[in-house]
């Protein structure tokens, strides 16, 4: 069975390849890290039997993906976070892997395919997780400050980073709040088309973005508004998916 990856970190899409190539007698014929850049060649050849495909990318959602398919492969999910293990992946051709992904987890979803006997309705599937997906976008956050607690509306968030394991969001306004929160986990929690994960520090939001400027070994230099103290470094396996997520 030939399979293709569309997985937006680098690490963790190299790690993913590693695991099927030693595990499994999948062969992956290609990894994207952008869901225009999946699109692309997915158009311009032949449909693989399996997708390996992360539900929240840079550009957008694993499920923009399957839209723009005309045939139906079969789909294992990957996820950092098990909020989204929802029942509709009990449907025949549907399986999911939470990150990081184990060996053992990757073999049984495996197995599972080859038991496969029905393929599905794609429409209903794509419905019904996107469905649940985009309703569950978190709106607010509920932060502490001092002996008081604060909602935080998603719109009145300029971006989230990480500073000595702890992660913060800072406001339209300047204002820095402790969350509790990690990055890995807002991935999953905030819309995609509206925040961008620049690099293992910082969340980004469409609107804070000031300037943009070339860097050092093909990468790109941020400012935003409200300012951070350090340089934003879009590291350089993001920078295309970026690039599209500003241009969609």
């Amino acid at each position: 069975m030939n399979a293709i990856i569309i997985e937006d970190e680098k690490l963790t899409a190299d790690r993913l390849l590693k695991l099927v190539s030693e595990h499994t007698t999948i062969n992956v014929i290609q990894t994207f890290y952008s869901v225009k850049a999946a699109v692309t060649w997915l158009h311009e050849n032949e449909c693989p039997e399996l997708l390996f495909l992360d539900i929240q990318l840079g550009d957008g959602t694993g499920f923009d993906v399957l839209e723009s398919l005309d045939t139906y492969p079969h789909v294992i999910f990957t996820t950092a976070f098990d909020k989204y293990v929802l029942e509709a992946f009990k449907y025949n051709s549907v399986d999911y892997l939470l990150k990081p992904v184990q060996s053992d987890k990757l073999v049984q979803a495996i197995e599972k395919l080859k038991k496969v006997s029905s393929q599905g309705d794609i429409s209903q599937m794509i419905d019904k997780l996107r469905g649940s997906l985009s309703s569950n976008y978190k709106q607010k956050f509920l932060v502490k400050t001092g002996l008081k607690y604060n909602s935080i509306s998603i719109n009145d968030i300029s971006y989230f980073y990480s500073e000595s394991s702890t992660s913060y969001l800072r406001t339209n306004q300047g204002e820095s709040m402790i969350i509790d929160h990690s990055l890995d986990d807002l991935q999953e929690l905030i819309d995609p088309s509206s925040f961008f994960r620049v690099n293992r520090h910082m969340i980004l939001s469409d609107g804070c973005i000031n300037s943009i400027d070339s860097y050092f070994n093909n990468r790109l230099l941020l400012s935003v508004v409200p300012d951070y103290s350090e340089n934003i470094i879009v590291s350089r396996e993001k920078v295309r998916a970026f690039k599209e997520w500003l241009d969609s």
